[in-house]
């Protein structure tokens, strides 16, 4: 290769070099100088940035307008799981170290914060990790300060004021009020498509989970603001267009049925006379389950109710910002069954309660009139069965010679309604009745359906038919039709059964305390309600919908309701021999007359021993006898007799009414009742054990 030749291609070089040069110098001239005052305007440029305000959830108070829930300000911290998950383990490690440490000392006499408790919550399944998973509640104001200004420190993690829920009196009324809790991915994935109008949810906010809470969600839910603020190409806040802001509208206050004060002495009286069953003895040693139960209060002229409690309970505060798995677990252990409102969701044999519904299947079917006399011997031959004498012959507590339609409520005669129910089946037997023709007339009163309440979760209950039996055996013997057959057929036992409130029936202590207020007034059911008032927020006068009853059914007794009335009254009268007789000894009869029934239910045997459980306890009451205000119904599991146990736990409230004695609601006593103190001073009289 000659010298012209390498000239030549280093000239070609530098003037490819040049023109190189000449063009990126060019492109800046252009850029920098021609188009910079465009370019200038499109940096300048602003575009608008939309903020949603979350209002404050309406009140839930009383009917007096005591505040039983309410709104309150909370420093949470959060953690963006999204952002998280994108970090490397070990910046993780660091960052949940460092926030442990600066939450566990900024609430020294808190719970301890740790890095697996932190892990624990943003692991925990029942939170969306499609938002923000709070991590600590109620922190000081000065954590909110040390995050915001080292912020870079903490990434992912944000310390925010939001509104939410307080329950100043605790544990009251809690399976009532219920709860609020975080949008569940399937219910943020409903309202996505779903959403309101009026009051559209963001995929961070709560909702009503339970209760009242949730039943009335749509009014105590507030109308969230706006905030429009004009930002830059970075996204960074310029101004706000206060032209467009919108302030969040608190949600409506709701006004319950409730009485606060009946309610705190329905609760002290359910769980201190749970405390003195368990210190009873029966034959088969002392009662030691008798740790749940149940009593609804209800007015009995319009189906308000006055208080509903359901033993055990838990405290709805401590659900408001999530809790963990173990908790949630606890809360949801199967013995305990903290939030089953057992009031509407817990099912149970009516026992004697139930002759009150079996006395009207009789008298609309014409077997029995209020002068009809049965022999009492205590005991029961049912009429044909060969079956042996452990199940031909059917025993009672007690012989109660002959007594009529009144005698036989107020002693609870076992035989004049185990003859009722056989002659009921006989008469079937005979081609004159259908097989279901006592259940038919009994569901006039409530028995087998839901009552309608304005709350989630109620429970049919169930009212067991022939038809029903039948299903119920080929399902459990599906291979073994001949066995589900035998087992499925209806015989004279069941409706025996089913006529003490026993076998298979089940209801709620709400379906007796509706079928009873049903009775008391005369004979117009009505659907029972919580609800007052709802109003304008703090504004109890501005009255947007009030409670109106609603009438099911009327039910018709006839000539026979004032010895109906009677056997009742006789229950609780001194020296009657009523079942409840010994328990309303010195009660204020002249102010508050009270008329009821008591109940005891058998639960079967102990699989570990084969000595029969503690029976259920309950007690069905109302008063006063004319022109009733109140009808009470009180279920205790495995604490005896219903004259033992739930009777006394119904006296103790009307005890207080009766004396105008009902306790003030007071906020600045910590515990403001103590069951035990209760069932340890207690001098309501306990019936005698095995007294149905």
């Amino acid at each position: 290769m000659n010298s012209d030749s390498t000239q030549i291609r280093l000239g070609v070089l530098g003037i490819a070099a040049l023109s190189l040069f000449g063009a990126l110098f060019a492109r800046l001239w252009f850029l920098q100088i021609v188009s910079a005052d465009d370019y200038q305007a499109l940096v300048n440029r602003t575009s608008t940035k939309v903020v949603t305000v979350p209002a404050p959830r309406g009140r839930i108070l009383d009917r007096n307008g005591i505040a039983l829930v309410s709104s309150r300000s909370s420093v949470v911290v959060t953690v963006d799981t999204q952002q998280f998950d994108k970090m490397e383990p070990e910046q993780q490690n660091r960052l949940l170290d460092r926030l442990a440490t600066e939450i566990s000392a900024s609430r020294p006499k808190g719970p301890r914060s740790t890095v697996k408790s932190l892990r624990q919550r943003l692991n925990d399944q029942r939170f969306s990790h499609l938002q923000p998973v709070p991590v600590a509640s109620d922190v000081p104001e000065s954590l909110e300060i040390l995050l915001k200004e080292r912020a870079d420190e903490f990434p992912a993690v944000e310390a925010e004021r939001l509104t939410v829920r307080s329950y100043p009196y605790g544990r009251l009324a809690a399976h009532v009020l219920g709860y609020v809790g975080a949008l569940s991915d399937e219910q943020w994935a409903y309202l996505r498509d779903h959403n309101l109008d009026a009051k559209p949810y963001g995929q961070a906010d709560s909702i009503g989970k339970a209760g009242a809470e949730a039943t009335f969600e749509t009014s105590l839910r507030g109308t969230p603001g706006r905030i429009v603020y004009e930002v830059d190409a970075r996204g960074r806040p310029v101004r706000e267009l206060t032209s467009q802001r919108i302030e969040p509208k608190p949600g409506d206050d709701v006004y319950l049925s409730i009485d606060a004060k009946v309610q705190v002495k329905t609760e002290e009286a359910l769980q201190a006379s749970l405390i003195r069953a368990q210190g009873t003895k029966d034959q088969y040693g002392y009662r030691q389950n008798a740790k749940a139960g149940a009593m609804v209060v209800l007015d009995p002229s319009n189906g308000q109710v006055l208080s509903m409690a359901s033993y055990p309970n838990y405290d709805p505060s401590t659900l408001v910002d999530g809790i963990s798995n173990a908790e949630w677990k606890a809360l949801n252990d199967p013995k305990a069954k903290a939030l089953t409102n057992r009031a509407i969701q817990g099912a149970y044999p009516a026992a004697s309660t139930f002759k009150l519904a079996t006395s009207y299947a009789g008298l609309k079917l014409g077997m029995i009139a209020p002068d009809t006399k049965i022999n009492d011997p205590g005991y029961y031959e049912i009429p044909g069965c060969t079956a042996g004498e452990d199940l031909c012959r059917k025993k009672s507590p007690a012989a109660h010679g002959t007594v009529d339609l009144a005698r036989s409520l107020t002693v609870s005669s076992d035989v004049y309604y185990y003859t009722l129910g056989n002659n009921i089946w006989a008469r079937h037997k005979q081609g004159q009745l259908p097989a279901d023709a006592m259940q038919q007339q009994i569901a006039a009163l409530g028995y087998g359906q839901k009552t309608g309440i304005d709350l989630p979760g109620e429970s049919a209950g169930r009212l067991p038919t022939p038809d029903w039996l039948m299903k119920f055996s080929k399902q459990l013997n599906k291979g073994n039709p001949e066995q589900a057959v035998e087992r499925g057929t209806w015989r004279a036992g069941d409706n025996i059964n089913l006529a003490i409130g026993q076998g298979d029936l089940l209801a709620t202590p709400l379906q007796t305390a509706t079928a009873y207020a049903t009775f008391a007034n005369g004979g117009t059911m009505y659907r029972p309600s919580i609800l007052s008032k709802i109003t304008e927020y703090r504004q109890p006068d501005k009255v947007l919908k009030a409670y109106e009853p609603v009438v099911i059914r009327h039910v018709d007794w006839g000539d026979a309701r004032p010895a109906v009335l009677a056997g009742l009254q006789g229950v609780t009268t001194p020296g009657s021999g009523g079942t409840a007789s010994l328990v309303f000894e010195g009660y204020n009869h002249a102010v508050l007359e009270v008329a009821g029934k008591t109940g005891t239910a058998q639960t079967g045997n102990n699989p570990a021993t084969g000595a029969p459980n503690a029976e259920n306890s309950l007690f069905v009451g109302f008063a006063p006898i004319i022109n009733p205000r109140y009808v009470a119904s009180a279920m205790l599991e495995g604490a005896g007799s219903g004259a033992e146990a739930a009777a006394p736990a119904v006296r103790m409230v009307f005890d207080p009414i009766a004396n105008n004695q009902l306790p003030a609601v007071d906020l600045k006593t910590e515990a403001f009742f103590d069951p035990a103190q209760v069932a340890a001073s207690s001098t309501v009289p306990l019936g005698a054990p095995g007294t149905d």
